[in-house]
């Protein structure tokens, strides 16, 4: 005769969702040159005065170092530009191994919409950041795959298609633009087109400005061929990230969107508490 086993409810346990460990390893990587981009540019900004009026000469070239490099730099125009597309790509992708685009989508907007509120408190208003594009092109993803009855293959192939056009026509919609610039900036009837979809001139030289054209074009590039490299949801490396070395950096890609929303705050205050200790003592600078 068998014995009974008591039945123990904590044995059963839901199935852990298993991530992609080089997804997150490039939008970490992303995630800290965006930090350390951002650093630079308080350094650079909110607290170059004060900082050069100490007459240190270590926190002096600190302070000339960060100018250059945000206002003069190749290289960060360059790893910019590459970051974004990463970015934007990234975001495609994890569109296919969401649950609900719709929910994701409307959180972001949430987060977007408390951004350009803050700011504009602020007099720097973010008006479409990067965190709206995304929030636009996740949402305009759902609307695709909602349309195409969420056929894999079908919503990747319009994806593509859209985001080519998008990105090649941006050329060609720009020159024309560029030669309306008085039309789309006081013309009511066209006010998204300039302000969203193609760049206002007046916030070309924002910091966080990513229009529709052309960044959303690879989204849905991301969203495209998500289908054909991730079929099965799986590793395409997984030999390469079987000692964890990538943990780390997984870290903070897992936890993207939040470190976007308030690493601003967070690199100010870091920098305003080192300032009243260390190089402007008993002034935060910024208060």
């Amino acid at each position: 005769m068998t014995e009974k086993t008591a039945f123990n409810p904590t044995a059963i346990q839901k199935p852990q969702k298993q991530r992609i460990w080089e997804l997150d390893f490039l939008r970490g990587i992303c995630v800290l040159l965006m930090i350390f981009d951002h650093t630079m540019y308080d350094i650079g900004g909110l607290f170059s005065d004060a900082w050069i009026a100490t007459g240190k000469e270590n926190i002096i070239m600190l302070v000339e170092l960060a100018q250059d490099y945000f206002s003069n730099s190749q290289l960060r125009f360059t790893v910019q530009k590459i970051v974004v597309w990463i970015f934007a790509l990234l975001c495609g992708i994890s569109c296919s191994f969401s649950r609900s685009n719709l929910k994701r989508g409307i959180q972001a907007t949430i987060i977007a919409c408390i951004i350009t509120i803050v700011t504009f408190y602020m007099d720097t208003v973010i008006k479409f950041g990067i965190l709206h594009m995304f929030a636009f092109s996740i949402l305009l993803w759902w609307f695709i795959d909602t349309l195409c009855c969420h056929k894999k293959m079908i919503t990747a192939g319009v994806c593509l298609f859209l985001g080519v056009m998008i990105i090649t026509m941006n050329e060609g919609f720009m020159s024309v633009y560029a030669d309306n610039v008085q039309a789309f900036a006081s013309d009511n009837s066209k006010y998204f087109i300039g302000e969203f979809m193609l760049g206002h001139p007046s916030t070309f030289s924002s910091a966080d400005y990513y229009p529709i054209f052309p960044t959303t074009g690879y989204m849905l590039i991301g969203a495209g061929i998500s289908v054909l490299l991730y079929p099965k949801k799986k590793s395409l490396l997984p030999w390469l990230g079987k000692y964890d070395w990538y943990k780390p950096f997984n870290f903070w890609g897992r936890i993207a969107i939040w470190v976007y929303a308030f690493h601003q705050i967070a690199v100010v205050v870091i920098l305003a508490l080192i300032s009243f200790l260390f190089i402007t003592p008993g002034n935060f600078v910024v208060i």
